[in-house]
């Protein structure tokens, strides 16, 4: 069979011209108003580094390739600093986007007339008070689509003064403290005091807290504190700081890690004297705390009174000096937390070694956890 070239020459160009026709009008968009059927999700978050979760725009839900399913990726609300696809209709000419009246950057280039993508900035605003809507303008018309903007989990990046007693305030700064419901000392619960800002909250030390790490709970999650609250220079805390460490004691056995009776955390030292004056002993490691420098007043410490400690007591001695110690009693099965003064041990201009000894105790075991300075 011939072909008949007359024939081709001649519908060669209409095909073309429809062709190029048909692209132009794909490439415009749709004229009709747009629409917003859903918001997804373009990443599942995973603690896998470097694990890729494909994503099907049409699709309602993400592969997750460590786990072999897939989860259903349509949101209603929206993280700040996550990605996201606006899916619906007619979308292509978009001109701008906004949410709660604050417009969202995003690339025309990966718009296409059924999805538009984008990162929600850390500056969106979020609260009771906005109007949660997503609002999309394009050559053809507007859309809102009812979509609320999560408040982000609470940053706590300080708090002041680092030790305190009970009742008195102690002041934290951060931010995203909008609407906080709760502020506790580990698992004890503080009065917050005043009316709180964004980056600021005011709360009374509880009860019974020697040290601790503070929590801010606001709609955005529960925070923890980068540091623990109850010491201006902490000893031992399930381990010993940097620079403590460099010997343990005398006339005694000592477990520096005995996970039978913590106080807090998950162990605590064990000293089983084997003399009436043994001691628990640690050094600074041959450096000095400068207590001016360091704005220390007194030693923090808590004691739980084991075998052999009814009637009995220990005594705090700095640098070496057993002509200041000061004595302090021991309550058998329980913890006791003692401040001293360090006016009541010598008044120390610097300290290098810290002794906990025992008075007439031979045969008597203690455990001590939570030490510093305040």
């Amino acid at each position: 069979m011939k072909l008949n070239l007359k024939i081709v020459y001649l519908v060669l160009p209409l095909l073309i011209v429809c062709g190029i026709s048909a692209c132009k009008k794909n490439d415009e968009g749709g004229k009709g108003a747009p629409t917003v059927t859903r918001v997804r999700l373009l990443s599942k978050t995973d603690t896998v580094r470097d694990v890729i979760h494909p994503i099907t725009l049409d699709s309602n839900s993400i592969y997750d390739q460590t786990r072999l399913n897939s989860f259903d990726s349509t949101v209603v609300a929206g993280r700040l600093n996550t990605q996201y696809a606006i899916i619906g209709s007619n979308l292509k000419t978009t001109k701008s986007v906004s949410f709660n009246g604050v417009s969202v950057y995003f690339n025309p280039g990966l718009t296409t007339d059924n999805s538009i993508i984008l990162t929600l900035p850390a500056t969106l605003p979020f609260g009771p008070t906005e109007s949660n809507k997503l609002t999309i303008v394009t050559n053809y018309g507007t859309v809102d689509y009812n979509f609320a903007i999560q408040q982000p989990p609470p940053i706590i990046t300080s708090f002041t003064p680092l030790a305190a007693s009970a009742g008195d305030i102690v002041t934290i700064t951060g931010s995203v403290f909008n609407s906080v419901s709760a502020v506790r000392f580990d698992t004890t619960p503080a009065e917050i005091v005043g009316t709180p800002t964004s980056t600021q909250i005011q709360v009374r030390v509880p009860a019974g807290v020697v040290q601790a790490y503070v929590y801010v709970t606001t709609p955005g999650g529960t925070t923890r504190s980068p540091g623990s609250f109850g010491f201006k220079a902490l000893v031992y805390d399930d381990a010993f700081t940097a620079g403590w460490g460099s010997y343990f004691g005398y006339n005694s056995t000592r477990d520096i890690a005995n996970t039978e009776h913590p106080k807090r955390g998950t162990v605590a030292i064990k000293t089983s004297f084997t003399d009436a004056y043994g001691a628990f002993q640690v050094g600074y490691n041959g450096a000095t705390l400068d207590v001016k420098k360091a704005g220390l007043t007194a030693i923090k410490f808590s004691v739980y009174g084991g075998n052999g400690t009814d009637g009995k007591s220990v005594q705090v001695v700095i640098n070496g000096s057993y002509g200041s110690a000061f004595a302090v009693p021991i309550s058998p099965g329980k913890y006791t937390d003692y401040t001293v003064p360090l006016s009541s041990v010598g008044n120390p201009a610097t300290i290098s070694e810290l002794v906990i000894q025992i008075v007439n105790g031979n045969g008597s075991t203690v455990y001590i956890d939570d030490i510093g300075f305040i």
